[in-house]
């Protein structure tokens, strides 16, 4: 019996389709958005998260909304590691 290699694939693209008005499925935003403190604090930390994380990162990809979220906790992140908004 053969074992078909690409099915693994075929789920996580048909788990991460967009929906014809461009959002992605509500469940995969929440499973995304769960998971965005450790893939961003492993990629502050130099870690490899396209592949520690490869469904968020594909997510980010496809997904305007979570992207967004990224880059605001990222934003947030970068800032109080190197606390830019004290002057002294």
């Amino acid at each position: 019996m053969a074992v078909d290699n690409a099915l693994p694939w075929r789920h996580l693209l048909s788990s991460l389709r967009l929906s014809p008005t461009g959002q992605a499925p509500a469940e995969d935003c929440q499973r995304c958005r769960e998971s965005l403190p450790l893939f961003v604090s492993d990629e502050m930390a130099g870690q490899a998260v396209d592949d520690l994380y490869m469904e968020t990162a594909v997510h980010l990809d496809l997904c305007p909304a979570c992207f967004q979220e990224y880059e605001a906790l990222a934003g947030l992140a970068y800032a109080a590691l190197y606390d830019l908004g004290n002057d002294a």
